[in-house]
């Protein structure tokens, strides 16, 4: 008499139950993570890209004094307040953009916001060496929010 043909080794059995759940718990942090992003919005696009260039071009008219810019500085602090709102808005799938909305405006901080209070404060011209690197350091800010927002899922 010949001996049955084992078609699964005890071996192959004790891997798919020790893996399966890995790969399952895997498989299911892949399928959830979808839900923990927004999805890509145009509206915020355009804001981020449309607030990068007026940012940019009011870093460059700031070797004047601030109060010959006083409408322009009034109108990008408003317009970032509500693009920050507007991503604010969408809830915690957004967590990442608002944040850095919050880093780029925030008056206490060393970008966008924070060199408006201190133009205001100063109440004087830049440096030019100072405008180069903050419009370095406010570009790629606003390069990060503009490439998160068109790395999100596009319905």
């Amino acid at each position: 008499m010949t001996e049955p043909r084992k078609y699964l080794r005890p071996r192959d059995t004790r891997f798919r139950r020790l893996h399966f759940p890995a790969v399952a718990l895997l498989l299911l942090s892949v399928l959830s993570a979808c839900a923990l992003i927004s999805n890509y919005d145009p509206t915020s696009y355009q804001n981020a890209t449309n607030l990068k260039a007026e940012a940019l071009l009011l870093v460059e008219k700031a070797k004047d004094p601030p109060n010959l810019h006083a409408a322009a500085i009034e109108s990008l602090q408003l317009k970032l307040l509500q693009a920050y709102e507007y991503e604010r808005g969408k809830g915690d799938p957004n967590r990442i953009t608002v944040e850095q909305w919050k880093l780029l405006s925030d008056p206490e901080g060393a970008l966008l916001g924070g060199f408006l209070k201190k133009w205001k404060g100063e109440n004087k011209g830049q440096s030019d060496a100072f405008l180069k690197g903050l419009s370095k350091n406010v570009g790629e800010a606003f390069d990060q929010i503009i490439k998160l927002e068109s790395s999100k899922v596009k319905n």
